[in-house]
Order: structure tokens, then C-alpha cells, then sequence
């Protein structure tokens, strides 16, 4: 049987879904943050954002056609005001580019893991090589402005340590063991996403006209 009949499974149609949603919503913030950024460089990344969430957002248009399945209802041009002032910096924006990058090659992954038909799988494929590109591309940016904040060092250990007892999971009462490698990456990276979101909120709050909105 020709893979691309099959019915789309569960998880397919979430993940297709999902990433409609996040497509249109990421357009309607790359179009605006693009028309204030002032930073060729900066610039540029955003202009290629643009267009790759354009050519995703053809392709996953056209899989709920042949599916008959109704296009889902995202964000569009009624949900974002280009005419508003400036809310932030080049510096910001490449920040936030960057930090969705990143989100976006976990997501495709995963969706690319759980995905069985062919076609699925090769939409989720080339999501993953041409996000993976972009975050190269922030990077270097970042790199080159020097503005990237590594994450925290450790020494190397001297030796081979075991776990031997359940205070290493445990250690609610007593003496604190030492945060280790794995925890403190993850809190920093999630330091670092919560600043941008918290950014986000702040700005945007300063321009939504909807009060139920804002008060969310």
C-alpha cells in the first residue's frame, strides 16, 4: 500500500497542527520585529526566517488539502500592527530568533520521531536541516557581536564517581550536595528562555488593546 494514503495517525495530525499555529504566530512577530530591526546583519537572519516559515507554511497548507482536513485558523495579519513604535532593541530581536531557533529544532525532531508516513517524515526532515542552518547562522551572529553568555563551567573530575545512596535524589533535608552539570545547563538555558519571554510580555502588554489580554 502507497504510504501517502494512509490516514494521518494521532500524533501526526498534532504535530502538523501545532506547527501551523506556530508558524503564523512566528511570521506575525519576525514581520514586525524585521520592519524596526536597523542592523543589516540582524536584518538579514530575519528575511531568511521570514521566508523559510513562508515556505513551511505552503507546505502544511498543502498536506491539509490533500487530506481534506480544514486548514486550521493561526495568526494573520489581523494580529499584529506593524505601524506600532519600536518595542526592542537589534540586540533583543536576535536573542529571540535565536532562542526560537532552538526551540524549533527540538520540536521538529521530535515530530520528525513520531511521524510514520513518508511524506510527514520528509516535511519534518528538511524543517530539521534548514532550523539547524538558522541556529548556525544566530550563532555566528552572536558570536561575532560578541554577545553570546556561555553556560556555566565545570572542572574536569579527577575521578570516577558513583551514586551509592538515595541522598543524591533526596537531599531535601540535610546537607545540599552540589548542583551538577546537567542541572545547571538546564536552569541556565531556561534562565535565559524566561528572560526573552518575560521581554516579550512586557512589550507587547504595552501595546495589546484587548483588556482580557492584557490582563492574562
Amino acid at each position: 500500500m502507497n504510504q501517502n494514503t494512509d490516514r494521518l495517525t494521532s500524533p501526526e495530525i498534532a504535530n502538523l497542527w501545532t506547527h501551523y499555529i506556530r508558524e503564523t504566530m512566528g511570521i506575525c512577530v519576525i514581520k514586525y520585529m524585521h520592519k524596526n530591526i536597523q542592523d543589516s546583519e540582524i536584518k538579514k537572519v530575519f528575511q531568511t526566517a521570514h521566508k523559510l516559515a513562508q515556505k513551511h507554511l505552503t507546505e502544511l497548507k498543502e498536506v491539509f488539502k490533500q487530506e481534506d482536513f480544514p486548514v486550521p485558523k493561526g495568526f494573520d495579519e489581523e494580529d499584529v500592527n506593524l505601524d506600532a513604535p519600536p518595542l526592542f532593541t537589534d540586540i533583543f530581536c536576535l536573542h529571540y530568533i535565536h532562542t526560537m531557533f532552538m526551540h524549533a529544532a527540538q520540536s521538529y525532531s521530535l515530530a520528525f520521531t513520531l511521524s510514520i508516513r513518508k511524506n510527514i517524515r520528509d516535511f519534518y526532515y528538511q524543517c530539521n536541516i534548514t532550523t539547524m542552518d538558522l541556529y548556525n547562522e544566530t550563532l555566528a551572529v552572536l558570536v561575532n557581536k560578541n554577545l553570546i553568555d556561555k553556560p556555566p563551567l565545570y572542572s574536569t573530575p579527577d575521578k570516577i564517581h558513583f551514586i551509592s545512596t538515595l541522598d543524591y535524589v533526596t537531599d531535601i533535608f540535610g546537607n545540599k550536595r552540589t548542583m551538577n552539570s546537567l542541572e545547571s545547563g538546564n536552569i541556565y538555558f531556561n534562565l535565559e528562555k524566561s528572560s526573552i519571554t518575560k521581554g516579550c510580555l512586557i512589550a507587547f502588554r504595552q501595546v495589546c488593546k484587548d483588556k482580557e489580554v492584557n490582563r492574562f
